[in-house]
């Protein structure tokens, strides 16, 4: 529980920007700003993974995997090339 509000707490310092948070298909809140999301509830890594890449393409960047603790993964959004 700890580590998953501390990952909440470094999405939420990664910008200056608010956070959004919106729900999944399948209930999995997903909650991100431009440079970081965190997927929490996902069936498994992939479901996770494919939230995370288009919550991220929105943005018109990339997601990269950086942690999982429990059922709460962090992914940076990164600049594609």
């Amino acid at each position: 529980m700890k580590r998953t509000f501390l990952i909440a707490l470094l999405v939420a310092g990664c910008s200056g920007s608010n956070l959004e948070t919106s729900r999944g298909p399948n209930g999995e809140t997903i909650t991100g700003n431009s440079v970081s999301v965190q997927v929490t509830n996902a069936t498994n890594t992939q479901a996770a993974f494919s939230l995370a890449e288009s919550y991220c393409r929105d943005k018109r960047r990339a997601a990269r995997f950086v942690s999982q603790t429990g059922n709460t993964a962090a992914y940076d959004c990164v600049k594609t090339q």
